[in-house]
């Protein structure tokens, strides 16, 4: 018999949640609602995520089932496809009450480790997850050191959960995640990835970040953050790299590579001559995201775009750019991003990156921006109104790198003077410079 057990009822379940369950179990299969969606709903928040735990085994889901995808099928897991939802229904060792109970002595946290009953809709919770949930407290199902041993991402979602909710680790559960941290080193980029993403649109971010860093978890996942390096902000005062990182990321927006810029910003603050403000530091702190982000296997455009972010990040320099800088930079950096670099400048200012007349110079370098991209005639040599072929008949040039100066050459011109990006201004400069000639 389960320690504690309620009728909750399914009125909660979505359709056609329901109707995959009732399916499995008309052909003779004991299946309950269980993980983060059960979790959730008796937290009072909108479930996403729909897990199912069944008797029935993989192949006679599979066959139940029109569309299913064999996600985990290792791990007994295949994903059911309605066309509301993906549903993730795992196989579990032996019939009823004796399998779920199993089952649910393997998951990684009490909070995590209830059940729901289909059809009767009782709640089967053997470790006193719902008292945890009451008391907002994260605590290891059995022994934590064996929970983390089986699966060291465990560690890393025990932070993610406590920023999600702004929970608390109990005590002998926090002792075994610093134990057990050394076992993230064979944990694949990918699932790292995936639990640092959550972690960084949490609404108590802090609550996580800080958790990882008194577990000693923070160093093993991002050493930049870990450094005893401060940060000299504009009151004089000065602040650890992770208080100034976090405080940037919590006043940055919800994007994900604003926020993983913010993260990234101040990456190579450790070994910066600069203070943190110079071109070195910036461009040493894109290529430690680089570095991070394909670990993590991140897409290609991801890694180009956050580095971006990372590498031109705006300082107080930009607040005395000519409109020829401005226009440098959009095209340097691309227009894409632009909203993105002046966000991530803005969370600099809110957690004392700059004085505090910074916020009206971002105002207006704001406007200077959004001004000049509407100016802009070129974005790209190959925008220009002159090409290579034309360069080559105007001075009698055979293909080559001669070609590619002169075209540099009058890209820098436009920037200069947008006006210039017309056929018959640019064939007047080269005839009149007679550029490489």
């Amino acid at each position: 018999m389960p320690v504690s057990s309620a009728r909750v009822g399914l009125a909660f379940v979505p359709d056609d949640v329901l109707r995959v369950m009732k399916k499995i179990h008309d052909a003779g299969s004991d299946v309950f609602v269980v993980g983060g969606a059960l979790r959730d709903f008796l937290l009072e928040v909108e479930p996403k995520d729909w897990d199912l735990a069944t008797s029935a085994d993989t192949s006679e889901i599979i066959s139940l089932f029109r569309r299913v995808i064999p996600v985990g099928i290792r791990h007994g897991t295949v994903q059911v496809h309605t066309r509301t939802r993906d549903i993730e229904v795992t196989s579990f060792d032996g019939p009823g009450e004796a399998g779920i109970l199993k089952d649910l002595g393997r998951r990684d946290f009490t909070i995590n480790s209830l059940a729901l009953s289909y059809p009767e809709g009782i709640l089967i919770d053997p470790h006193g997850g719902r008292e945890d949930l009451k008391a907002g407290l994260i605590r290891a199902v059995g022994n934590p050191l064996d929970r983390f041993s089986e699966d060291p991402l465990r560690i890393v979602r025990a932070a993610r959960i406590c920023g999600l909710f702004g929970f608390r680790v109990e005590g002998a559960t926090f002792d075994a995640m610093r134990q057990g941290s050394v076992g993230l080193e064979k944990v694949s980029g990918e699932r790292i990835r995936d639990e640092i993403l959550k972690m960084l649109t949490a609404e108590n971010i802090s609550v996580a970040f800080d958790l990882l860093k008194k577990s000693g978890v923070l160093g093993r996942l991002l050493p930049f953050l870990a450094a005893d390096v401060n940060i000299e902000i504009s009151s004089g005062s000065a602040v650890s790299v992770f208080d100034h990182t976090l405080a940037c990321i919590i006043n940055s927006p919800g994007r994900t590579r604003v926020r993983l810029a913010a993260l990234f910003h101040k990456a190579a603050l450790q070994t910066a001559e600069d203070g943190g403000q110079g071109a070195d530091c910036r461009h040493e702190s894109a290529r430690i995201a680089i570095e991070t982000m394909k670990k993590w296997n991140m897409s290609n455009r991801a890694i180009a775009e956050v580095s971006t972010l990372v590498g031109h990040q705006l300082t107080r320099e930009a607040f005395s750019w000519s409109e020829a800088g401005i226009r440098r930079f959009i095209t340097a950096t691309g227009p894409e991003l632009l909203e993105d670099f002046i966000a991530l400048a803005e969370a600099e200012f809110l957690c004392g990156g700059f004085a505090q007349s910074g916020i009206e110079e971002i105002k207006l370098l704001r406007s200077g921006i959004k001004t000049q991209l509407g100016r802009i005639s070129a974005l790209s040599i190959r925008e220009l109104a002159l090409s290579g072929q034309d360069v080559m008949k105007i001075l009698d040039l055979p293909p080559g790198p001669e070609v590619g100066k002169i075209l540099n050459h009058l890209f820098d011109l436009v920037q200069e003077d947008p006006d210039l990006n017309t056929r018959e201004s640019l064939c007047r400069i080269v005839e009149a410079e007679k550029i490489g000639c």
